[in-house]
């Protein structure tokens, strides 16, 4: 992690996310997510190619990189690769409409893995400084959608793995739905990452959502048969939306920014927006979604993100 978020070796990077996968068969393998800044996007084939290769590395000019990508076992499942693959041969880097790039693979270079003849197609992209380095399968891909950003968040958040077990004493028992219990498995590799203190997962940013209603429209969370309490609690507290257009009214710096922009300069801390007095906030500010049906809202939402002293006007006339 240091040598992507820190070191930079694939570009400067200004946020990350990882998480780490066990799937119950062995050691543990992190899924990374680094996002780059913009003068170091792959924007160019050859700046792909500087970094992601998915070509066969030459045994002569570089026989050790040529024997750590050269693989004993490929992922073959009733004579079928489970990743796509062989690839077609390219003699360039084009872009398709998944978002990945089609890397570049000629035909020519081959490799024998378990007696079978692989080329180029077979070649997983890979970084030739982190394979040589860490002697591991690191896959490293280019990615320009946010397919990418939304598998490594399920992996984040999906939970830990499960495993079904059947309780029984003395005589089987039929009634599977009593018997049935979900239960959390852990394996010997992922109780030992635990012990040893190791992160599962982590990212360099908390994502912020920015609620967006109308006067006396604001979300009520309530528990059965505490629905009088919950009323009462939100007259008295203020939601964050209504405590943004009360520093607009008595903050002048604050009209100068979007609502979206309010958070990299404040920080919201006790039902009260407070400056920042140095640095700023490690996080990415989203707003909820509103639907074009739902009219008012939605107006109110275009001008949250297009307009700032206009806002403060808006909603006084709203009220």
């Amino acid at each position: 992690m240091d040598d992507l978020t820190v070191h930079g070796v694939l570009g400067k990077s200004i946020a990350h996310v990882y998480t780490m996968a066990f799937q119950k068969r062995g050691l543990p393998h992190a899924h990374i997510l680094i996002v780059l800044r913009a003068d170091d996007k792959f924007s160019t084939s050859e700046h792909i190619h500087r970094f992601v290769c998915a070509e066969i590395p030459s045994s002569i000019e570089n026989p050790r990189l040529h024997e750590i990508e050269n693989p004993r076992a490929p992922c073959m499942e009733a004579g079928q690769c489970k990743k796509m693959f062989p690839r077609k041969f390219r003699t360039e880097i084009t872009m398709n409409e998944s978002g990945y790039p089609s890397y570049r693979r000629r035909p020519g270079d081959t490799a024998f893995v378990r007696g079978r003849e692989m080329d180029n197609r077979f070649v997983v992209p890979y970084n030739p400084y982190l394979l040589l380095k860490y002697n591991a399968h690191i896959n490293v891909e280019v990615c320009t959608s946010l397919r990418a950003v939304k598998y490594i968040y399920k992996y984040i958040y999906k939970g830990f793995d499960c495993v079904n077990m059947v309780l029984t004493a003395g005589q089987v028992q039929n009634n599977a739905i009593a018997n049935y219990i979900d239960a959390r498995y852990v394996s010997a590799p992922e109780a030992m990452w635990g012990l040893l203190g190791s992160h599962m997962h982590d990212r360099s940013h908390a994502v912020m959502r920015l609620p967006v209603h109308l006067p006396n429209q604001k979300r009520v969370t309530f528990k059965d048969g505490h629905e009088e309490e919950a009323l009462e609690a939100a007259r008295s507290r203020q939601t964050m939306l209504e405590t943004w257009f009360q520093l607009n009214q008595s903050d002048p710096d604050a009209q100068t920014l979007l609502c979206t922009e309010i958070p990299y300069n404040y920080v919201y801390d006790r039902n009260n927006w407070k400056r920042l007095k140095r640095g700023g906030n490690k996080i990415v500010v989203r707003m909820y979604v509103v639907n074009v049906k739902d009219t008012e809202r939605f107006y109110l939402h275009m001008l949250f993100v297009r307009h700032r002293k206009r806002v403060c006007q808006y909603h006084l006339l709203v009220l």
